[in-house]
């Protein structure tokens, strides 16, 4: 009979948890647990037998209830290795019953459908399939390659300083992400450089003047964009096409999948990464509040 073993985060055992991940249908970065350690620390597990499924738990507490929020720049999480609707079931039972309030990403590989559960999706280029650019993006990768711009991965010793002085005041000033939250993506940097899962390219002109930077979180299966910026954007100079084209075909050998990881509802964004051939992979997101009452009223004041 199967049980669910419910494990603090010093007990886990990231071995074999990330051996999980990367065997599962959908292998993907924001799993693993250097990811984690960076987005959701102290996180917590759910685990069937010796790891054969596993949960991750998000877990944070306010007003003295525990709750699952979705970290920051994570994308589905949910249920991975063995999966079916009996497995499936068991954790979202558990959960139900310990969280009051539940607002996770599940991973396409979760099916289990409940009143619960509102699709959502990305964008990916499966690199088994064929794809093929369409003529805006063909059409701004030649006026760079015509302005004469080139990429070049970022030396790994750069790329921090580079981060905070290029993207972070992206982020801030654009995105309208908080100090807190800034510091997470500066730690999950850190972590995916320390555990060699992190890579960055530049698009630069003739003259060495950084036009676009991005940067790549992966595994040996899938290929996350994690963030860029485009300088200068009313030039309109491609810079940016270029340096995607340019990882989209460095991963093409490398990896099994690559994830735009967005546009779900901003649908420029969503036009340029069609634009680059990539597809949509729908998944599902789990929100729960059974929250008291005069909890969710004093959340709604404070929004």
């Amino acid at each position: 009979m199967k049980k669910i073993n419910h494990i603090k985060h010093s007990n886990i055992d990231f071995e074999k948890w990330d051996k999980t991940v990367l065997s599962s249908e959908f292998p993907l970065v924001f799993a693993q647990s250097f990811y984690l350690n960076a987005t959701s620390p102290n996180w917590e597990a759910l685990v069937i037998n010796d790891y054969e499924s596993i949960f991750p738990l998000t877990i944070k507490s306010k007003f003295g209830y525990n709750y699952l929020p979705q970290p920051p720049f994570t994308s589905q999480l949910g249920v991975y290795g063995k999966l079916n609707n009996e497995i499936e079931k068991m954790f979202y039972d558990y959960i139900k019953l310990n969280f009051k309030l539940i607002e996770i990403e599940l991973n396409a590989s979760n099916k289990l459908i409940t009143g619960n559960t509102f699709s959502k999706k990305t964008f990916v280029i499966n690199y088994s399939d064929e794809f093929e650019y369409n003529q805006n993006t063909k059409r701004n990768i030649k006026k760079a390659i015509d302005n004469k711009f080139k990429v070049e991965i970022v030396v790994e010793d750069d790329y921090l300083q580079l981060s905070k002085q290029l993207i972070n005041p992206f982020l801030i000033n654009e995105i309208g992400l908080s100090n807190s939250t800034i510091n997470i993506f500066n730690d999950l940097i850190n972590s995916s450089i320390k555990n060699k899962k992190l890579i960055a390219f530049k698009t630069i002109d003739s003259q060495n003047n950084i036009k676009a930077i991005a940067c790549f979180i992966y595994n040996e299966k899938h290929a996350l964009y994690l963030k860029g910026v485009s300088l200068n954007k009313t030039e309109n100079n491609g810079g940016m096409h270029l340096l995607l084209d340019y990882a989209v075909n460095y991963f093409k050998e490398r990896v099994k999948f690559f994830d735009f990881g967005g546009g779900s509802h901003n649908l420029s964004l969503a036009q340029f990464y069609s634009g680059f051939g990539a597809t949509e992979l729908n998944y599902n997101f789990l929100k729960i509040n059974d929250l008291p009452i005069f909890i969710n009223l004093i959340k709604r004041l404070r929004k």
